[in-house]
């Protein structure tokens, strides 16, 4: 059977670089933030839940010397892949990924990291057109009831005080936080705004296991300038790969 093709693109100016499938779910700007928010430090261990590629794990790993991370994805084909960004980047050492199903975590990642995070399906298969192509349609679309099993995954997969950070749509803020008030708090909310003044289509929720349930108001950014090009502080983020700061105490 032939391979699907593949492309070999760059992220974070060119510091990591991401084989990809060359139709479907793609690598974007989605990622690059989700790993800008995770707040690890040197000899972490950080769980990705659903990592596709590796991109945002890859993206972590940039930033912080000394990371060690898992990936777990449901599609071997995105395993494989990701196995091989791994090695491509240099991060054999530290980094690896297996095919697990991030709805039921398999017992022997529990209690072992100090960050989760995720990029989980975003689209509700029941009440949204799906993809025809089985790899995109199966990153992007959610059976009914999966985002809580996500998040629980997360919590048996962290030890005492560690951190979750999601992405996810702006309009999913509510179901969210109703699904980490069992077991998480210090929750603080991120909202990039494509431009000055216009709604964000997306949301990053950061949060820490067992902290008391506090939600930190929506903290905005602003993604482009009225031009079109990046903001310096978006600049920050996706040319000189620096971590966005969310206090999640």
């Amino acid at each position: 059977m032939t391979e699907p093709s593949t492309t070999l693109n760059g992220i974070l100016n060119q510091r990591v670089m991401l084989e990809q499938p060359a139709e479907g779910y793609r690598v974007a700007i989605d990622t690059v933030l989700l790993a800008a928010a995770v707040p690890a430090l040197t000899g972490d261990a950080v769980l990705d839940l659903g990592c596709g590629v590796g991109g945002a794990m890859l993206c972590v790993a940039c930033r912080v010397p000394g990371l060690r991370g898992t990936g777990i994805d449901i599609q071997q084909d995105l395993v494989d892949l990701c196995v091989r960004n791994i090695a491509r980047n240099g991060f054999a050492s530290g980094l690896s990924a297996r095919r697990a199903d991030a709805t039921a975590l398999p017992e022997d990642l529990n209690g072992l990291f100090d960050h989760a995070m995720m990029n989980p399906p975003y689209h509700d298969e029941a009440c949204h057109d799906v993809s025809s192509n089985e790899v995109k349609r199966t990153a992007n679309a959610a059976k009914s009831g999966d985002l809580p099993l996500w998040i629980a995954s997360a919590r048996a997969a962290l030890k005492p005080s560690g951190t979750l950070t999601i992405i996810h749509r702006a309009d999913k803020r509510g179901d969210i936080l109703s699904c980490l008030e069992k077991g998480f708090g210090n929750v603080a909310v991120f909202s990039p705004q494509p431009r000055s003044g216009m709604p964000s289509k997306r949301i990053i929720i950061a949060a820490r296991k067992d902290a008391p349930f506090v939600v930190h108001d929506d903290i905005p950014f602003v993604l482009h300038t009225d031009t079109g090009s990046y903001t310096e502080e978006a600049e920050s983020i996706f040319r000189h790969c620096e971590r966005l700061v969310l206090d999640v105490g």
